[in-house]
């Protein structure tokens, strides 16, 4: 009798370890992001004058092994606006053209990984800007 208890007993202790542990992975990959702050109103700028408000945070450069899952193949080029909130944190991508036509989606324009940025010293106020960015990536032969 023992036996069999501890048989039927063994699928029940299995399954609940691997539903802790389930639990356990769900908890780690859970990622915050910051809240977006706004202290003015967004302003609309041009590429050439984001130097004016906000410079791209220094990070190290990260080698990647492989193409990101969020680059297209192939060849293309096209335009997106970003939000920069009060904090230098982007908050948002906009995607407004791409060719060839479909070449880039939101979706993937959603997965490219966010940028921080620092204040430039004339923006004390720290003014959250929106910008239009270009991208291209040619062809290596």
């Amino acid at each position: 009798m023992n036996k069999y208890m501890s048989l039927l007993s063994l699928p029940v202790i299995i399954l609940s370890g691997c539903q802790t542990q389930t639990q356990t992975q769900t908890q780690t990959q859970t990622v915050q992001v910051p809240q977006a702050v706004f202290n003015t109103k967004v302003i609309t700028i041009e590429n050439s004058q984001l130097n004016q408000y906000w410079s791209l945070e220094q990070i190290k450069p990260v080698m990647l092994n492989k193409r990101p899952d969020w680059l297209p193949r192939g060849a293309g080029k096209g335009e997106y606006y970003i939000t920069i909130d009060s904090n230098g944190n982007e908050v948002s991508k906009e995607l407004i053209s791409s060719q060839p036509e479909g070449w880039m989606t939101q979706a993937l324009v959603n997965k490219m990984p966010k940028q921080q940025y620092v204040p430039a010293a004339s923006n004390i106020k720290r003014v959250p800007v929106k910008v239009k960015m270009d991208f291209e990536v040619k062809r290596m032969n």
